[in-house]
């Protein structure tokens, strides 16, 4: 795809408009989905789709320039231009809207709005009901915040301070009935709002992670993986993961993360009990044990076999 328009949105915050490099129509997204991006510099990041899902035409992403990130959104910041090229694959959705809420509950954080945005935009096209609480340092620093205050049907709570002043426990406490929540920001109002909303019941709570938040997990063990299509049985030592070391034996997984957020590596289960580590399946899809995250999660058992 290459980049049609560039324009800053918020404090050190662009929204590139990509179009299909030959014409054609994009496949259909729907709100909450995100596309890997491969930046000048060579690295695949993850960004959300925020634009209009039934635009066809074009995609838009908002990209933070992390001052103390690990190069990926500096690299869009300062060598992507109008009429730049870029690498796309997707769009996947792992934050999708719950069907048949009453009433959808956004928390943001920062650029973590992207996501939330572009929900925002297809309840109001369906005149349902959602509100947002919207955190940032001051309004310049809330992206698409004025665009959010004109949508219909919907409210825009801000938390404009330099120190968190949302308070997620007394805003959590109760749980209205037939409620969605949704948040994406920094690990500490993730952390946060995961912690008010352990009451909530199961399945109304929905986040999507920048990065893996730091999480005291048992020490590794060995574990033997079967890949039952290729007929490979591979002990994975303690200090590896399944990812690398299924791909030292020349079988090629898609990953973009490798950190259990963005769902590239996702893979079947045939047989086995994953030690899930994840931050994308749900309890009830953790329970079920049909798929895992390969490039992070481990095993229970001391053999799995995947398919592949």
């Amino acid at each position: 795809m290459r980049i049609r328009g560039i324009r800053q949105v918020a404090t050190d915050v662009n929204s590139y408009e990509l179009v299909p490099a030959d014409g054609r129509l994009l496949p259909a997204f729907t709100a909450g989905a995100h596309i890997d991006v491969q930046v000048p510099n060579g690295m695949v990041r993850q960004y959300s789709l925020h634009g209009n899902p039934a635009d066809r035409s074009a995609w838009h992403i908002a990209v933070k320039r992390e001052m103390a990130g690990r190069g990926g959104s500096a690299s869009l910041h300062d060598f992507a231009e109008v009429g730049s090229a870029l690498g796309i694959v997707g769009p996947r959705n792992h934050f999708p809207l719950a069907a048949g809420a009453k009433r959808h509950l956004f928390i943001a954080g920062g650029i973590g709005i992207t996501p939330l945005y572009a929900m925002a935009q297809a309840l109001s096209a369906r005149d349902e009901r959602w509100d947002l609480h919207y955190c940032a340092r001051t309004p310049d620093h809330a992206a698409f915040y004025n665009e959010l205050q004109s949508l219909r049907g919907g409210s825009v709570t801000p938390h404009f301070s330099e120190v968190p002043t949302l308070d997620v426990t007394t805003l959590l406490h109760e749980e209205p009935e037939g409620t969605h929540l949704y948040c994406c920001g920094p690990a500490g109002l993730m952390k946060a709002v995961e912690t008010a909303s352990r009451h909530w019941a199961p399945g109304t709570v929905h986040f999507e992670w920048f990065a893996a938040p730091v999480t005291d997990h048992p020490a590794n063990q060995p574990v033997e993986v079967e890949l039952a299509r290729s007929s490979i049985i591979l002990l994975v030592p303690a200090e590896r993961s399944i990812l690398q070391v299924v791909r030292e034996n020349g079988i090629y997984v898609e990953c973009a993360c490798e950190e259990g957020v963005c769902g590239t590596c996702e893979t079947a289960v045939l047989d086995g009990e994953p030690q899930h580590r994840d931050m994308l399946l749900s309890p009830e899809e953790r329970a079920g044990n049909r798929t895992m995250m390969i490039c992070v999660s481990r095993a229970n058992s001391k053999r799995l076999v995947l398919d592949l």
